[in-house]
């Protein structure tokens, strides 16, 4: 097949293969809880907590954290995805989730000991924490989503596999989300509140791993002293993106990754500001239940939809339905909290429609190219981390430093400028509407071309 003529999808005749079992797809999908605790809880809390608690700067606190993840979790996930390639015959990729359980309650605590005294001394430790702590993301993350194409060989299976997948997604988003903040409330809040709520989520990250592990068993494993072992090529991290249907995938994932950050970065500050909730705290975990029961209830509705319309279609309609909650919901800003409750149940099914769809689409692709599997999931998980950084740190810091948000003004519970409160607005229901409709056009020209993908 050249180059010009690749479609979206996999178009090989899907292989022969024995249904995975029920207990062979929850024990995979386990594992997703420690993935989503550690993706979300930087996301959701991390910067509130530095402005709010500690004080820093906005736009320096949103720098400190995309940093490191630009850096560190970029260089880790591809060293994690092209090791455990090379060492899947000798050590299968299961194994790297027991490294991530031993690590992850170290690096997770360690994130909100914040100094109390000196500026430039709380940079370095957020950037230093936060370096470590993307470093033991990818030694689970990685391997975790690579084990996938291993579980299952044919696109069907690979659709449900991920939509078990979200259903533990939305635990984990429930855990970092609704209990989280719960927890913060109930330990007294503040920097204390704080570091108790990490100390529990780091038991559970850690046990969610360990479930995974042993739910898996030996189903991935492989063959054990396999053939030689290819030679590590850095090359090949390049030629991942000569691939057009990846690109394009990639490409999409990436500006929806960016906005659904924003989104989920700015919530707190919308539902503090725009909607003037004094208790944001307790609020946020009543729009995070809503959202998981969206996001479970929804993955029987998208592995239908994907069979019968086929999986780009399934990801625009996924994509227009979260857009348009956003939008709405910034519309309905000041409106009774019971209209925030709907529109998250709604966004949510959008938001895994396009999540579960972009999944498999992917692992159609690492399947294609099994000697690259890790590599595939190397970079998705990047993009994952860079994307998410880079709209719920960065931009989102600067959209709101831009506006005139003031750290020392919601440190002391007083209100924020006109203009900044505008800043709110944008970042949280304009912005990620606009990159996730972006990301579902470049899907949208791909569907056209190739018609019988999905």
């Amino acid at each position: 097949m050249t180059a010009q003529a690749e479609p979206l999808a996999a178009d090989a005749p899907p292989a022969a293969a024995a249904r995975l079992s029920l207990g062979g797809q929850m024990g995979y999908g386990v594992g997703q809880i420690a993935g989503q605790i550690f993706r979300d809880i930087p996301s959701l809390l991390l910067l509130f907590f530095l402005t709010n608690v500690v004080g820093m700067d906005v736009a320096l606190a949103g720098a400190a954290i995309f940093l490191p993840k630009l850096v560190f979790g970029v260089g880790s996930d591809f060293a994690a995805g092209m090791l455990s390639d090379r060492f899947k015959a000798r050590m299968p990729r299961r194994y790297w989730l027991l490294i991530g359980a031993v690590l992850a309650p170290v690096a997770l605590n360690l994130l909100f000991r914040v100094p109390e005294d000196g500026n430039a001394l709380r940079v370095a430790w957020v950037v230093m924490t936060f370096s470590l702590y993307m470093m033991v993301f990818a030694t689970f993350s990685v391997p975790y989503l690579a084990i996938a194409g291993e579980l299952a060989s044919n696109e069907r299976q690979r659709t449900v596999l991920m939509a078990w997948r979200l259903v533990f997604t939305a635990v984990g988003v429930l855990i970092a989300g609704a209990v989280a903040p719960a927890l913060v409330e109930h330990f007294g809040g503040g920097m204390g509140g704080y570091q108790q709520m990490a100390m529990v989520l780091s038991v559970i990250a850690s046990g969610s791993l360990l479930l995974a592990f042993f739910g898996i068993g030996h189903r991935a494993d492989g063959a054990r002293g396999g053939p030689a072992l290819p030679p590590l090529k850095l090359g090949a991290m390049g030629g991942l993106f000569a691939k057009r249907r990846f690109a394009s995938l990639f490409a999409a994932n990436f500006l929806q990754l960016t906005g659904s950050g924003m989104g989920y970065a700015t919530m707190l500050y919308f539902l503090t500001y725009q909607s003037g909730r004094a208790d944001a705290l307790q609020v946020i975990g009543i729009i995070i239940v809503c959202a998981c029961v969206g996001i479970i209830a929804a993955q029987p509705m998208w592995v239908w939809v994907a069979g019968r319309f086929g999986k780009p279609a399934a990801f625009i309609a996924g994509s227009v339905i979260y857009s348009l909650s956003y939008m709405v919901w910034l519309a309905l800003a000041d409106q009774p909290i019971e209209v925030a409750y709907l529109l998250a149940f709604t966004a949510a099914i959008g938001n895994s429609g396009w999540t579960v769809i972009g999944f498999s689409l992917l692992a159609d692709i690492a399947a294609d190219d099994s000697e690259h599997s890790g590599l595939y999931s190397a970079a998705w998980i990047a993009a994952d981390k860079i994307a998410f950084a880079l709209g719920g740190t960065l931009l989102t810091g600067l959209v709101l430093s831009a506006f005139g948000f003031d750290a020392a003004r919601a440190v002391a519970g007083l209100p924020q400028s006109e203009s900044a409160v505008l800043g709110v607005g944008l970042a949280f229901g304009l912005i990620p509407p606009l990159l996730t409709l972006t990301g579902a056009a470049i899907i949208g020209i791909w569907g056209r071309k190739y018609p019988s993908v999905g």
